[in-house]
């Protein structure tokens, strides 16, 4: 329901891309089912409260809860994307999505985990939640904070570098699926976008892997993914710009 809504509506899609995977076969199905699993391990991984403190804690996490969700389905929708434009379901887009959908699955606890941190922590101290920051400074020292940075960009390199090849497998289609002059350029924008979704994690890593062991790891991989803000800008725009001039030469 969701997908053909989207579908209908052109959520954040390019009405020139003709569909070639309109009806969702069993692979994507079965993909849904492990996002859907996903989510569920943010919710089962939290204790059931058994007093008013406890509630209270609950209620807090429902922040990085959602931070989590939001990231998980940017992450979906890009998958929906693939196959909503190209309609591949052959061996290597089982092979490749399979390895996707493990990735996924590895980077749900790192993902939580990192978001309570960084979410959960601020929004204690300005309510005052004593037990709350004890809670949250108990669960890493500073110094492991470099080796977290480091499970969560391999998690995040993993899920964008299996994107960008399936994207790149789709190019490699493009006779068979017959692909436009657009449709390729749109393409190859998609293949470029998560190279550079890519990059800012490999960079974060590689600045952890430098600071390992020191508190200053966490810190400097951490501001890394700041940017992501003037990178994308400047992609989007001129991408943006070149895709318009394609569009006006083809008219």
């Amino acid at each position: 329901m969701i997908r053909e809504s989207i579908r209908k509506s052109y959520i954040g899609m390019n009405k020139e891309f003709r569909f070639r995977g309109e009806e969702p076969g069993r692979l994507e199905n079965f993909s849904d089912a492990v996002f859907a699993l996903a989510i569920t391990l943010l919710l089962i991984s939290t204790t059931p409260p058994s007093n008013f403190d406890q509630i209270k804690r609950f209620a807090y996490e429902l922040f990085p809860f959602l931070a989590c969700i939001a990231l998980i389905m940017l992450i979906w929708y890009e998958h929906f994307i693939i196959f909503l434009r190209y309609g591949l379901r052959n061996k290597k887009m089982i092979l490749l999505n399979t390895l996707f959908l493990v990735i996924v699955l590895f980077y749900v606890y790192p993902l939580k985990f990192l978001t309570k941190l960084i979410i959960l922590g601020p929004v204690a101290y300005l309510m005052n939640e004593e037990r709350i920051l004890a809670e949250i400074q108990s669960m890493i020292s500073g110094k492991d904070m470099g080796q977290l940075m480091i499970i969560y960009g391999v998690g995040a390199i993993g899920v964008f570098l299996v994107l960008m090849l399936m994207y790149r497998y789709a190019l490699q289609k493009a006779g068979e699926l017959e692909l436009n002059e657009i449709e390729i350029f749109d393409t190859k924008t998609s293949i470029r976008t998560n190279l550079l979704m890519t990059s800012v994690p490999a960079i974060s890593v590689i600045l952890a892997l430098i600071f390992i062991n020191s508190w200053l790891a966490g810190p400097i991989s951490g501001f890394a993914y700041f940017l992501y803000t003037p990178v994308m800008f400047l992609h989007s725009r001129n991408v943006d710009r070149k895709r318009k001039e394609l569009l006006q030469a083809l008219s």
